[in-house]
């Protein structure tokens, strides 16, 4: 059985120190920086309506609330979390702008242990984590649990040049877990260079091929690997739903010998290994599409290679914008389609693909820390989408919080 429906209960026992639950990018951002310069980790999360699912999963030490959010009271529900945090062994501390002699009591009457004034000052934070946490936060992951996520392929076609400083292969990324096995997203033709160095480690003899969806630049790759028909080598499949194509049909024809391990994936969330757990959201492109969020050793993946975001006066089909931030929210690293530059965008709707401003914009909205500029069009010379870089980092440098903005480039590792 490829997964199982994730459960409540968590692998480890804190996979960070704080949570920071702020509509603000900006403030979270910020407090989460200060509590990562003494040494704690922490993650921010801006919607308040998932803060229970996240505490159960996570289970942080201290939860930190804003008293204003849209739709939430944070007096109140630091009262209604008071016995889920209670018995998960959480603190949980108030944070507001809002005048200190008269919040601060009734944050203590509601149950919170410390109130964290708004603008942040260093040394009462200092004071209150050290109060709270303790000196010496302790290590929640081995030495080298590094998650590292590698980019195989990310053209959304073979440059005609058949050259690139860019890369030329079609989507695949890899992200390595702690288990050992390794995470296939998407089987463009850079998924053989993938296989090729999988093939190079003998302790890894298993993968996971989830696929966003069957259009042939996200499954060409599959064809003839050498993977599909080594018995030694364990290949798990999973992809979506779709009328016009069957999953395990489409690998065994592609070259898959003996039964093939295959899961329809629905959009709800999954365990794939001890502190591992893969979310699945249908994104708004041509045919059954998805979109991945992978969650291990406390850092947070998303994948998102399809998928239109309106700019200007267009309409948003289904409310993608605020679908897809929610899901992205806090993101370490958001790799989004921006497959046209914003000309081509306005110039070309409907065809199930965005622009880096659109990408830039929702990746800030979301708290994102880091964003991969994906899926460029094969069209683009490296001069075109050197240029569309260059553009995406300004627009991103002038937001009130750091976004890190760089264009998929092959062979890219990112260790989280």
């Amino acid at each position: 059985m490829l997964f199982c429906v994730q459960a409540a209960t968590p692998a480890f026992m804190s996979e960070y120190d704080v949570l920071i639950v702020d509509d603000d990018p900006f403030c979270a951002n910020l407090l989460e920086d200060l509590v990562g310069s003494l040494g704690f980790s922490a993650r921010c999360l801006l919607d308040p309506s998932v803060v229970v699912e996240e505490l159960r999963r996570a289970r942080p030490r201290l939860l930190v609330l804003d008293i204003v959010m849209p739709g939430a009271d944070g007096l109140s529900l630091c009262m209604d979390l008071k016995p889920l945090t209670d018995a998960l062994g959480c603190r949980i501390a108030v944070t507001s702008g809002k005048a200190r002699e008269i919040e601060e009591p009734r944050a203590k009457r509601a149950g919170a242990a410390a109130f964290l004034r708004k603008p942040y000052d260093n040394a009462e934070i200092h004071e209150t984590l050290l109060a709270l946490l303790g000196a010496r936060p302790p290590t929640r992951r081995p030495a080298g649990s590094d998650v590292v996520v590698t980019i195989w392929g990310s053209r959304g076609g073979t440059p005609a040049s058949g050259a690139s400083a860019y890369g030329v292969n079609t989507p695949c990324v890899s992200v390595g877990l702690l288990s050992g096995e390794v995470l296939i997203l998407d089987a463009g033709t850079g998924i053989r260079d993938c296989a090729d160095s999988l093939l190079k480690y003998p302790g890894i003899r298993r993968a996971r091929i989830l696929l966003t969806h069957y259009h042939p630049r996200h499954i060409e790759g599959l064809r003839g690997l050498p993977l599909l028909s080594d018995p030694g080598f364990t290949l798990r499949f999973g992809g979506p739903r779709d009328v016009d194509t069957d999953l395990g049909a489409m690998v065994r024809d592609l070259g898959a010998k003996g039964p093939v391990d295959c899961t329809v994936l629905e959009e709800q969330a999954y365990d794939l290994d001890p502190g591992a757990t893969l979310e699945v959201m249908f994104t708004n492109h041509p045919t059954t599409t998805l979109a991945f969020a992978i969650k291990a050793a406390g850092q947070k993946i998303v994948y998102c290679p399809d998928t239109e975001l309106p700019i200007g006066d267009q309409y948003d089909v289904g409310q993608s914008v605020d679908r897809l931030r929610q899901f992205a929210l806090g993101a370490d690293l958001l790799i989004l389609n921006s497959h046209f530059s914003p000309e081509d965008h306005a110039s070309s709707p409907q065809k199930g693909y965005s622009s880096w401003p659109a990408a830039v914009r929702l990746a800030v909205d979301a708290g994102a820390q880091r964003l991969c500029l994906f899926h460029a069009a094969a069209a683009y010379s490296d001069a075109e989408l050197a240029a569309q870089e260059a553009a995406a980092k300004e627009a991103a440098g002038n937001e009130a919080i750091a976004l890190d903005c760089a264009m998929a480039r092959e062979g890219t590792a990112f260790k989280l």
